[in-house]
């Protein structure tokens, strides 16, 4: 656990940043392409020997002083950052302080265990198409060079080499260390803060399961006693653990063969989430791959005829995200039908956020 005395004897040196520290303005959060730089960061970091990533520091040690932005939220960011841009996942740890001349937020990431981690450019549903690799120096970070993502992938690691012309590894979950902390957290009276890293590693390993291969009986069976465990959990802890078992769940989803998995065993529990006003992305995507939304263009006429943007937000981000199976030409006509009756400059964004369904819908 970081202090804020290490925080100040760090600062007392002559090499702030190095190969170990990356310090960033929490100014940085206001841009639009921030967790993409994260992402960077974090992947460079992994593939040295780790390091830290402290937002609330300029270049030169300056602190930025109070905060100005939700750190809960943060939190959920970066997760969903370190979840949706780098792969294979890394292992990371978020840490707050509460400093005398200034609020930091730490993200330490560990250094790789296995195969190198990439920053992804571009990924259509699971099958990743474009990934970049960077490796951190006493600079900052730099793409790797040939000879050293060759070292990185040769590497000893516990996961067989299927194709090395191809780079392409066969990962496999470790079953056991699933298991593991799934009795922990049967059997345990376990704080949030001891659930989430739990939570973290669980996913990391579903993460591994190769979904294009038929399940085994072993993967079937984990994959059940997980939905059933997290019952008395998910809608009783924070909003940080409800955050990483929706992550999880909606691995599962994705995939045809095993949303009914979810069906028989959970889909009670999102749709009590959902109703008691937790309504994110990763859960309307649930429930509408368990058949709770009998149309996603249902909910966002609902949602415009209520002027409710969050609502509509959201259902623009799961039509972006799931295969319409819909007619899209009425749909479309009528978009702009309600486009054309909102005619007051209060209904400027909701008419600017239709306008985007409508070219999503025709591209």
């Amino acid at each position: 656990m970081t202090t804020c005395e290490e925080i100040e004897k760090l600062l007392e040196k002559s090499e702030l940043e190095n190969i170990k520290f990356e310090f960033k303005s929490s100014k940085i959060l206001k841009n639009d392409d921030w967790k993409d730089k994260l992402a960077k960061e974090f992947v460079a970091f992994a593939n040295r020997n780790g390091g830290k990533v402290i937002i609330g520091l300029q270049d030169d040690g300056t602190f930025d002083g109070e905060k100005d932005y939700d750190v809960d939220k943060l939190k959920g960011d970066i997760n969903n950052v370190i979840r949706d841009k780098i792969s294979p996942i890394i292992d990371y740890d978020f840490e707050f302080l509460e400093c005398d001349r200034g609020d930091l937020s730490i993200i330490s990431i560990e250094k790789k265990k296995d195969i190198p981690h990439a920053y992804i450019v571009k990924r259509e549903s699971h099958e990743i198409k474009t990934r970049i690799y960077y490796i951190r120096t006493p600079h900052g970070k730099r793409l790797v060079t040939d000879q050293e993502l060759a070292d990185l992938f040769h590497k000893k690691f516990k996961y067989k080499v299927m194709n090395l012309d191809e780079e392409k590894f066969k990962l496999k979950p470790d079953m056991e260390l699933i298991e593991e902390n799934l009795d922990m957290i049967r059997n345990l009276q376990l704080s949030p803060k001891n659930l989430i890293p739990m939570l973290n590693k669980i996913h990391n390993e579903f993460v591994r399961i190769p979904y294009k291969e038929d399940m085994t009986e072993d993967v079937l069976d984990i994959i059940t006693d997980y939905a059933k465990t997290i019952n008395k959990y998910i809608l009783a802890k924070n909003k940080e653990i409800v955050r990483i078992i929706t992550g999880t769940i909606r691995l599962i989803v994705l995939n045809p063969k095993l949303v009914n998995l979810i069906r028989k065993v959970n889909y009670s529990n999102f749709e009590k989430l959902y109703e008691s006003g937790y309504k994110e992305n990763d859960l309307a995507l649930i429930l509408y791959k368990c058949g709770k939304f009998e149309s996603i263009s249902t909910k966002i006429y609902e949602a415009i005829d209520k002027k409710d943007i969050n609502s509509l937000k959201m259902f623009r981000n799961l039509l972006y995200s799931t295969k319409i199976e819909e007619d899209k030409f009425p749909i479309i006509r009528k978009l702009r039908l309600k486009i054309e009756k909102l005619s007051s400059t209060s209904d400027l964004d909701l008419i600017e956020i239709i306008s985007s369904i409508i070219n999503n819908l025709e591209s």
